[in-house]
């Protein structure tokens, strides 16, 4: 699996960047999904806090996968125009750091609404975005999230499908969460996925480390490397306990959260074989 890239999503296991590049190397990945850090969140920091983020980076030999940002993390009926400013943010933050992609959701829509009642106006947005972002060289990542407009595979497809431009973060929970077939969202999906979000669920709807749950990641993760796809980014966002009761009652919750961080790592590198 030499080929295979490990990233992690460390605004999930500390605010210090600090922290995050220390567990990051303790388990031997290649680099970071960026976040937030203790400069706050990645879209909203300021170029002199980018200048710093940039210098840590560097001096750790760590690659950046890509922002994860709370871009489309709001109700599409809410104030897009504050989302615009920022995106202008985070694609200068861009050029700082040397970031090629931004990851971003497909705004929440109101309940008990049809979501296709919304699709001209997502994808409208999400156009406007697009154009931005281009006009920077960075590629938009659209990842599934089940409670906003592209929460299914059909719904991602027609923002897919409406700017060659973009990829997909493909997140197998989230297709759970949304009640999706995760192999067949796969198969719509695969020719446009630049990254798997590495992240597993029960069937009680807890989260646990890649394998032990019902996500399909095994598959998932076999089919895509057999596509050509390398790089993985693992969601560290296990359970961690609040007591010894709870560690009896739930085998995937972790003492700290570093322990929890190196299970869903340790999790993942099982599936492809790698060893620390």
């Amino acid at each position: 699996m030499s080929s295979v890239k490990l990233f992690a999503f460390g605004g999930e296991l500390r605010t210090e960047l600090s922290d995050q590049i220390e567990a990051v190397k303790r388990n031997n990945l290649n680099g970071i999904e960026l976040g937030g850090t203790e400069f706050g969140p990645i879209s909203d920091i300021s170029f002199v806090a980018a200048c710093l983020i940039r210098k840590k980076l560097n001096d750790s030999g760590l690659e950046v996968l890509a922002l994860g940002t709370s871009i489309g993390r709001i109700g599409i009926k809410d104030d897009f125009e504050a989302q615009i400013e920022k995106l202008k943010n985070t694609l200068e933050v861009c050029k700082v750091l040397g970031a090629e992609k931004v990851r971003i959701s497909s705004f929440f829509i109101p309940g008990f609404e049809k979501p296709e009642d919304y699709k001209n106006l997502v994808i409208d947005r999400i156009g406007r975005m697009n154009e931005l972002a281009g006009a920077h060289g960075v590629t938009l990542c659209l990842e599934n999230r089940s409670s906003c407009y592209g929460g299914i595979a059909e719904r991602c497809h027609d923002i897919l499908s409406a700017f060659p431009e973009m990829v997909g973060v493909f997140n197998p929970t989230e297709f759970v969460k949304a009640e999706e077939d995760v192999m067949a969202a796969w198969d719509k999906l695969r020719s446009r996925i630049a990254y798997i979000h590495v992240s597993d669920i029960s069937e009680d709807g807890k989260p646990v480390p890649a394998g032990c749950g019902i996500a399909h990641i095994r598959d998932l993760t076999r089919k895509f490397i057999e596509r050509g796809g390398r790089n993985f980014s693992i969601d560290p966002g296990l359970t961690v306990r609040r007591s010894n009761k709870q560690s009896e009652q739930d085998r995937f919750a972790y003492k700290n959260s570093d322990t929890a961080f190196d299970a869903a790592c340790g999790g993942f590198k099982s599936i492809i074989g790698i060893r620390n």
